[in-house]
């Protein structure tokens, strides 16, 4: 005979459905968030590069390469065609100006200094050979005119006294005559010879100058070899460090080749090669940003190649510091040209995966889910994006390469 059950019996029985039936929920949903934790792609967050949004000013750059190089640098050529005979220095040892870097054979030089001054000797001699070929001539005119004018006294001296006569009848008017032209004659002789002589001194002056003038060309001639010869000893232009030395001892140059040059290693400039593509935002003295590690160095764009080669130029950036203690020849560094300026405007980072100005799409994390983010890039520094829409202040973006995720919408990052 069946008894009805008593409400303990009963009370353990629906405790014991309820557990079954709390069990198997349980079960299912964790079944249900396994499949689902399975089969939603997730990224470590070690393995993601992130960027928080933030309000601050933006210094807009337009970027390039830049490359360390001396502010002053000087070459030394050779003045003459010659040989290497001594070299007293090597490529990168410290200088000072004055300081004896190479030696050329003068052998040649000697040779014509040589010729030059048996050349000049010659002229000197020459001369004084028209000096006294003038004065000898000068001594016979002088000797004719000294007796013209002791003739010219007697001829006077009997016309005066034919005139004295022919007034009292004494002697005949032709006799007269006679005296007063021998006079004559002797005055046009006299005239001519001091003209002989005026021409003499002349004609030998001109000689003698024209001598002079092809001496002193050879004195020229003479100064240039001297200087010549001293500039075959190659000396240091300024004090600073060799960049680089002919070193092959023996070997032929000629006149205007290269032999050494000379950098001032205590003050640099950069030189920047750009797209042509900014040709035109490029104004003269425009201000720049030269990078290095963590330190900014200000400069100012003062000069741009007027040739393109290969859809590149060439820059030239002059430092407000180019004595910089830690720049060194060579060494590369990014070059911002700086085009404007953003004062309180959102900036972001720059990474792989947030390209340049326009509509791209980034990841922003929020609750450990990276949701696919349609953004705004506007002006862009040398290390920030301007933000103008998509984004708020202190969003995390993943701004490493997330090219596999493009395609999807979201994902889990642990």
């Amino acid at each position: 005979m069946d008894r009805p059950l008593s409400n303990q019996v009963r009370n353990k029985r629906m405790l014991s459905i309820w557990l079954k039936v709390s069990f198997a929920v349980l079960s299912i949903v964790l079944f249900a968030y396994s499949v689902n934790w399975f089969f939603t792609p997730s990224v470590k967050r070690s393995m993601l590069r992130t960027a928080i949004v933030s309000t601050q000013d933006l210094t807009v750059t337009i970027n390039a390469g830049g490359l360390v190089v001396p502010l002053i640098e000087e070459t030394m050529t050779s003045e003459i065609s010659s040989q290497v005979k001594q070299i007293n220095a090597e490529p990168g040892q410290k200088v000072q100006k004055g300081d004896v870097l190479l030696e050329l054979d003068t052998q040649k030089v000697r040779l014509e200094i040589d010729n030059i001054q048996e050349k000049i000797a010659l002229k000197d001699s020459q001369i004084n050979s028209q000096k006294v070929i003038s004065n000898k001539a000068l001594n016979e005119l002088n000797s004719q005119l000294e007796l013209l004018t002791v003739d010219l006294e007697s001829r006077e001296t009997r016309k005066q006294k034919l005139v004295k006569l022919s007034k009292v009848g004494a002697f005949s008017s032709q006799d007269l005559l006679e005296a007063q032209l021998n006079v004559k004659r002797t005055l046009i002789e006299i005239r001519q010879l001091k003209q002989a002589k005026l021409d003499v001194k002349l004609s030998s002056q001109a000689q003698v100058d024209t001598l002079q003038l092809e001496k002193n060309i050879l004195l020229k001639a003479l100064d240039e070899q001297l200087r010549l010869k001293k500039a075959a000893v190659v000396r240091a232009s300024l004090n600073g460090s060799i960049s680089w030395l002919n070193q092959e001892d023996g070997s032929n140059v000629l006149a205007g080749q290269a032999l050494a040059k000379i950098i001032d290693d205590s003050q640099y400039k950069i030189e920047a090669t750009l797209s042509d593509f900014y040709a035109s935002q490029l104004l003269p003295n425009m201000r720049a940003t030269i990078r290095y590690q963590d330190q900014v160095i200000m400069g100012r764009l003062v000069q741009q190649t007027p040739t393109i080669e290969n859809g590149v130029m060439k820059l030239s950036v002059v430092l407000d510091t180019p004595n910089t203690p830690t720049l060194k020849n060579n060494l590369r560094v990014d070059v911002g040209l700086i085009t404007n300026k953003v004062e309180g405007g959102l900036a972001l980072s720059k990474g792989p995966y947030v390209p340049g100005r326009g509509i791209h799409n980034v990841f922003v994390i929020r609750d450990n889910i990276a949701y696919r983010t349609q953004i705004e890039i506007g002006h862009s520094s040398t290390k920030l994006h301007e933000i103008r829409q998509g984004l708020n202040e202190n969003d995390e973006v993943i701004i490493s390469d997330m090219s596999d995720f493009a395609h999807l919408s979201e994902f889990a990052v642990n």
